[in-house]
């Protein structure tokens, strides 16, 4: 192959010794000495849209000149495909664009990458990171090669009507494909993703969760009582989509806070409720919604949102936004919240009844003492209690509230509280969409 490159460069050179140098640089640049035979679409097109006008100096007539050159070295190679894209228009507009500043480049250039069809896409349960690991970037260029082919057979148009679903459909079935050993590349994507995030030492507390590393890889199914535990979310959802009157301080009309609480028989005091402060159901569901950006206030009324209406008609999505929204926050309020789920994931399912295990140390002074190792102790020893309570005042009020928790106090110091198993799936949905995101960029 070395031989090939090298008698097509001879050529380009009796034709045009200066093309042929900037072709062999350019060429360089992008195989890193590596054999041509390992050459891709997405590598000819990262160089001409973002390594040629960032890396390489010049002006844009020059850089063309570059991209121009290697594209006649392709030709001669007989790799017409990656020859069109180095004369292409759009390798001219991205260069345009780049001369009017980096931010502009680089706009122009993931434009243009995600118009080519050969850039993995987003997908439900995978949105790929900035800050990328070997697993992950082993299944972006795998995913990319494939999609070329894709295109190159004509499975995936790209520019053509619905081409994008196409491409999304194409990609989850490459990259849920198992392997000999029964594992995919999504399953290694996420236990890469998992491994760092319990072994991350800014967060020292979830090394008491490694235990429920399989468990976090592989998630929970939305459970089939979904749609019943999440009613109270969707009714309020309902309520948006006709406009929520809100007092004049920005309160939930009192006659649709009194009727959801008389709709799911909702203890209040007092009884019936005179406003939304009187029901922490409806605190928390208030603060929910607003937090997935379900909800918007538009004058005196509560709203939907667009995000809100694909919610309300999907219940597999509403299940994951409202499980990813649990675990939205920082500092102390995070931690408690990860460990509090991940002790109750380790304390159930149990036995019940009369053979039930007594647990020697409640839920909530177990986690405190975990915290605490992890640095979070009030003046050397265990975060005060009240402290405690309240940065998961929200979480325990919605887990109460949509019927995930079953005896007793989710914070207790003392006895036995666990979940029912909707709470399990849904603490364990939780744990794992945060486990497996996108590790922040470095």
């Amino acid at each position: 192959m070395q031989e090939t490159v090298a008698s097509a460069l001879a050529q380009l050179a009796r034709l045009d010794p200066r093309a042929a140098r900037l072709a062999e640089n350019a060429l360089a640049s992008i195989t890193g000495g590596s054999s041509l035979q390992d050459l891709t679409q997405r590598a000819v097109q990262e160089f001409c849209w973002y390594v040629l006008p960032v890396r390489f100096g010049g002006e844009t007539g020059e850089r063309m000149l570059t991209a121009q050159s290697l594209g006649r070295l392709f030709s001669l190679l007989d790799l017409d495909r990656y020859a069109a894209i180095c004369s292409s228009a759009t390798t001219r507009a991205v260069l345009d664009a780049h001369s009017g500043g980096y931010d502009s480049g680089l706009a122009a250039y993931q434009r243009a990458m995600r118009a080519s069809g050969v850039e993995p896409p987003d997908l439900p349960e995978l949105t790929w990171g900035a800050s990328l690991g070997s697993a992950e970037i082993e299944a972006s260029r795998a995913v990319s090669a494939a999609l070329e082919l894709a295109i190159a057979a004509g499975d995936v148009r790209p520019g053509t009507r619905g081409w994008r679903s196409e491409q999304e459909r194409f990609t989850h079935a490459f990259l849920t494909q198992p392997d000999p050993q029964g594992r995919s590349r999504l399953d290694r994507i996420r236990e890469e993703r998992a491994r760092g995030w319990l072994g991350s030492p800014s967060h020292p507390h979830r090394q008491r969760l490694w235990p429920l590393l399989g468990r976090l890889i592989g998630g929970a199914e939305v459970p089939q009582d979904a749609a019943e535990a999440l009613a109270p979310v969707r009714r309020l959802l309902d309520f948006a989509d006709e406009g929520i009157g809100l007092t004049q301080i920005g309160y939930i009309s009192p006659s649709v806070v009194r009727e959801l609480c008389a709709e799911f028989d909702w203890a209040t005091s007092p009884s019936p409720p005179r406003s939304e402060t009187d029901a922490m159901q409806l605190i928390v569901l208030n603060k929910l919604l607003r937090g997935m950006r379900a909800v918007r206030r538009s004058g005196r009324r509560l709203v939907l949102t667009r995000r809100g209406r694909h919610l309300r008609s999907d219940d597999r999505a509403l299940w994951r936004a409202v499980a990813e929204n649990v675990l939205d926050a920082e500092g102390f309020t995070q931690a408690s919240a990860e460990t509090l789920l991940g002790l109750l994931l380790l304390r159930t399912p149990r036995a019940t009844g009369s053979h039930a295990r007594a647990e020697a140390v409640g839920i909530g002074a177990e986690a405190r003492k975990v915290l605490a190792d992890a640095g979070w102790g009030d003046d050397g020893g265990l975060p005060e209690a009240g402290r405690f309570q309240s940065a998961l005042l929200h979480l325990t009020w919605l887990m109460e509230t949509l019927g995930f928790a079953r005896r007793g106090d989710l914070v207790a110091e003392e006895g036995c509280p666990d979940l029912s198993r909707s709470g399990q799936a849904f603490a364990l949905t939780a744990l794992h969409l945060s486990a497996t995101a996108p590790p922040a960029a470095l």
